[in-house]
């Protein structure tokens, strides 16, 4: 299995104060059709990972999903509540704390990393993306590969994050107000949650923010990282990205 660094918990990331009900409020996420296609992508590259990176695992869903398939899999996230939660999945997910551009792993530790859900996106700084990207390559074997997606500018300049669920029975009830600045390609999300279930009532806030990078930044970053062979396919297709896809995602091999 992976072997861990010495590492400093970072802190505290975006997500903590919406831990405890995250799983709730993603329940209709189709976690388990995401890693189908990640292993099409696999077998449309020739690679059967082992050992597999997690990184932005949040409350391990993607990971438990890819343990359930036979891999090892270890988690990594910035938000230690998200972290606790990866102890009781099914199965459970064996998942540290750390900052995706400084990871608490080893040199070449891993065949695959792979990080979904625009988590990427939250990396505001170029700077801190490039690093983040040749932490990946670090603790790669020779073959291995990192697989990511990230919203597109077109999703987050036409109001996807704009959204609630205020007319439903949920015990958790959110309303998000997204705002698009052109001037920094940064989209900030307003999201107030109201909790009405066991141990409730509880109101909370949180504020995100991610930005848009352009496809041809991303595979700039990827190159400058040491990965001599990328790709770029509209989510879920082994199609390009084109300016109308929503999410791209990067395979980026290590040779």
């Amino acid at each position: 299995m992976m072997q861990q660094a010495n590492y400093t918990s970072p802190g505290l990331g975006e997500f903590d104060d919406v831990a405890d009900h995250y799983d709730q409020l993603m329940r209709a996420v189709p976690y388990a059709r995401w890693v189908d296609y990640v292993e099409r992508l696999l077998e449309a590259w020739s690679k059967r990972p082992a050992e597999v990176i997690d990184l932005a695992c949040g409350t391990g869903m993607v990971g438990s999903e890819m343990a359930r398939r036979g891999y090892r899999v270890c988690g990594a996230d910035l938000s230690e509540p998200m972290v606790r939660h990866c102890a009781s999945r099914e199965p459970p997910l064996p998942a540290l704390v750390c900052d995706a551009a400084e990871m608490a792993l080893t040199d070449e530790s891993a065949d695959l990393v792979v990080c979904l859900y625009d988590s990427l996106n939250y990396i505001l700084e170029p700077r801190r993306l490039a690093a983040s990207l040749a932490e990946a390559y670090r603790i790669l074997r020779a073959g291995g590969l990192l697989i990511f997606d990230m919203n597109t500018e077109r999703a987050l300049a036409t109001g996807l994050f704009t959204q609630d669920n205020m007319r439903t029975n949920e015990p958790l009830q959110y309303t998000w107000e997204a705002e698009w600045d052109s001037g920094t390609r940064i989209c900030r999300v307003d999201m107030l949650y109201y909790y009405n279930g066991e141990g409730g009532p509880e109101n909370f806030r949180e504020t995100h923010y991610q930005r848009a990078y352009d496809n041809d930044e991303v595979l700039a970053m990827l190159h400058a990282a040491g990965f001599p062979r990328i790709k770029a396919y509209s989510a879920y297709t082994f199609q390009p990205v084109t300016p109308r896809s929503d999410r791209a995602y990067y395979v980026a091999a290590k040779e």
